[in-house]
């Protein structure tokens, strides 16, 4: 696909490695193998001892105790039960799949695939929890399709009963859950231990990936309350250590992903987009963008705790079907400390075509801490760019963002600060708010010249300089230099060529030491500054012309 992110090179998770060869076991439907065997696609490599295969795509019952040994056919309720019976020495456990291709086993002609629509049952979930050590893996359906989910899971009724959950007490951990369709579910996959891996799923689309399946037909309902929801881990316990990859989350009513617990991956996933990265049927009116007839592309995702990685993610389209006074979604809301958005493209699909965003594109809300929000692209969202609050917000790193909007920043109805390329809340620290980023002095070709910010001495700061035009609208365009400051704040940066006449330079200051924004950690970033524009050059004096 054109302008695919490029994926992250290595990430390691527990036992669970990245790699790029295709390696299927030929071992038999059941039973233990003499060795591990180990299976690998683009993404995963894991090892199992044990396979358990499924081979009927229907789900006569919501039994908790039938399993493929004592019934068949072998449904993936009872391949489930089964897995969870296993010693810890047969395990991990491999739930494969071999549905026939047909329609009595769930097999759709039209997509090449398989709907296994569950029982209606009574539950608040569809199926027994995950208790460690289990993968479940759609690719090894063989035939079907290859552009999206061989395997999709349904849930019953109107859409109110929860899917997978992974993990029930802490240390099950260790499951790969891959290749499957989500449809019709509350919380699509509830994720509640460590060393997890969640990738190439599709959350909340159609069979063909081209719409979300929307709850009763209901806007308003979306196609769930959330995607993937972590445990907390603020009191230990949470989910921590989890890789979330290369997954589509479309039209989820609540948050595509609220990550929560430590050291948690968030990365390469589409959030808002159809199954090819796309966002075709985005209106072009300006009129109607964001309004009931544009496209539905759900929420956002939030973060919350600490450590966590948010990188390399695509977010476009994100719309909620909400009343015109409600505000819509965060695209990213960021509570907790010490974590890193990196890379991200919001309001851009996956072939770089500018689609924007709803609501605010990142949110560092309620007092974050210890942050750093680098090299994202956010383009046309509908409110702020990035937006600051919380009378704890300190220590947040902003760098090399650019910043695109068509037409002026708007106003919200109660909101006393107007939305901004960068918004600064009202309940941020005052000493914050007032201090100012760093000031342009001359700009003579490609040498750019400057000091600290007016009453704001800042020794030693790193001074970004950004590209912005003179069209009124605050806008980040493009990264033009990062330089530090000496000890007296003077500066000077080399840019790579002159101004185009109609732009000039913006700044942000983030501080080097403690205190040099009042009370404020190092690493805390400005506001952007003013526009500053290139001095024209010598001026020419006519004298009057005297007849005589």
């Amino acid at each position: 696909m054109q302008g695919r992110i490029g994926r992250v090179a290595l990430v390691a998770v527990s036992t669970v490695a990245l790699f790029g060869a295709v390696l299927v076991s030929a071992e038999g439907p059941r039973g233990l193998a003499s060795h591990s065997v180990v299976v690998e696609s683009a993404e995963t490599a894991y090892t199992h001892k044990t396979k358990i295969t499924v081979n009927s795509g229907t789900d006569p019952d919501d039994n908790m105790s039938r399993t493929c040994v004592t019934h068949t056919p072998c449904t993936l309720r009872r391949a489930i039960v089964e897995a969870r019976n296993l010693p810890p020495a047969e395990k991990p456990v491999l739930i494969a799949f071999d549905i026939p291709a047909t329609a009595a086993e769930g097999y759709d002609s039209v997509h090449d695939m398989w709907t296994i629509q569950t029982f209606n049952t009574t539950r608040t979930s569809i199926f027994r929890r995950l208790n460690g050590d289990i993968i479940i893996d759609g690719t090894t359906q063989p035939g079907g399709r290859t552009t999206g989910p061989k395997i999709v899971i349904r849930g019953p009724g109107m859409g109110m009963k929860d899917g997978l959950i992974v993990g029930d007490v802490a240390g099950q951990n260790n499951h790969v859950i891959r290749g499957l369709g989500f449809q019709n579910l509350r919380t699509h996959i509830y994720l509640n231990t460590d060393h997890n891996v969640i990738e190439e799923n599709w959350f909340g689309l159609n069979s063909a990936g081209t719409a979300p399946v929307l709850r009763g037909d209901n806007p308003a309902s979306g196609s769930g309350d959330a995607g993937i929801a972590f445990a907390a881990g603020s009191t230990g316990g949470g989910a921590d250590h989890n890789l979330v990859t290369n997954n589509y989350f479309l039209g989820l009513s609540g948050v595509a992903a609220a990550i929560r617990g430590t050291n948690n991956t968030f990365s390469e996933n589409f959030i808002g987009t159809r199954f090819d990265g796309r966002v075709t049927e985005k209106q072009t009116d300006s009129g109607l963008i964001c309004t009931p007839v544009d496209w539905l592309g759900g929420s956002g995702i939030s973060i919350a705790d600490r450590d966590n990685v948010i990188h390399g993610n695509v977010f476009a389209g994100i719309r909620l079907a909400v009343s015109q006074w409600s505000l819509q979604a965060d695209t990213i809301r960021v509570t907790g400390q010490g974590h890193e958005i990196r890379g991200n493209m919001i309001g851009l699909d996956g072939d770089d075509q500018p689609i924007g965003v709803c609501g605010r594109g990142i949110y560092l809300s309620d007092g974050p801490r210890n942050l750093l929000v680098e090299n994202n692209q956010i383009i046309d969202p509908q409110l702020s760019a990035i937006s600051l609050n919380g009378i704890l917000y300190d220590g947040a790193t902003l760098r090399s963002n650019v910043i695109a909007r068509t037409g002026p920043w708007p106003q919200v109805d109660g909101n006393p600060e107007p939305e901004d390329a960068i918004q600064l809340g009202p309940i941020l620290p005052a000493a914050f708010r007032e201090f100012r980023p760093a000031r342009v002095t001359s700009i003579d070709g490609t040498t750019v010249e400057g000091t600290s910010g007016d009453y704001s001495a800042c020794p030693n700061c790193i001074v970004e300089l950004f590209l912005d035009d003179t069209d009124g609208v605050v806008e980040a365009l493009a990264s033009l230099a990062v330089v530090t400051a000496d000890a007296q704040g003077h500066w000077t940066a080399t840019l790579s060529e002159s101004l185009a006449p109609g732009h000039g330079i913006r700044t942000t200051s983030t501080s080097a030491q403690y205190h040099t924004i009042p009370g404020m950690s190092a690493g805390t970033t400005t506001g952007l500054s003013w526009l500053y524009l290139q001095k024209p050059g010598p001026c020419q004096v006519f004298l009057p012309l005297i007849q005589r």
